[in-house]
């Protein structure tokens, strides 16, 4: 894996949050998502840190997008989590490794990392929260039923 699991919850936790600015629960959304608690908690602070989130303490706090979601990308929620140039070390561990001095995965790697780059800071949450929107709606019971005309 590139990523950790914590990057995985932190974009599953930011297609979930509400477009309309309302807060959310760390605890509702952990329920939600059926993932732990403590650790979603832990998170959601990380990404508040990071400016990703805003975050209100009390009764009718929680977190919430610090802007929408069309302007955060998923390149600057990874960033947030797994710290800026996560895909620049050598894949093969070489702590020398670039076009003069390749390891023999250079290339590839190389030609890997420009994908997940490009994809990274040209998809946003909101690409994220249509396509959990389409997903869901494909696993409706409704949908299914039509597919069984």
């Amino acid at each position: 894996m590139i990523f950790t699991a914590a990057s995985g919850y932190a974009l599953q936790s930011l297609a979930h949050m509400p477009e309309d600015g309302s807060f959310m629960m760390a605890k509702d959304l952990s329920a939600q998502l059926k993932l732990p608690a403590p650790y979603l908690a832990k998170i959601l602070q990380r990404l508040a840190r990071s400016g990703i989130l805003e975050s209100v303490r009390g009764p009718k706090g929680g977190f919430r997008l610090s802007r929408p979601s069309h302007h955060i990308t998923v390149g600057e929620v990874l960033i947030a989590m797994e710290g800026p140039g996560t895909l620049d070390a050598c894949i093969m561990g070489f702590p020398s490794c670039d076009g003069d001095n390749p390891c023999p995965m250079h290339e590839a790697w190389s030609a890997v990392k420009a994908l997940v780059e490009s994809s990274m800071t040209s998809n946003t949450l909101r690409d994220l929260q249509l396509t959990k929107m389409r997903r869901t709606h494909l696993q409706s019971p409704q949908a299914l039923h039509r597919g069984r005309g």
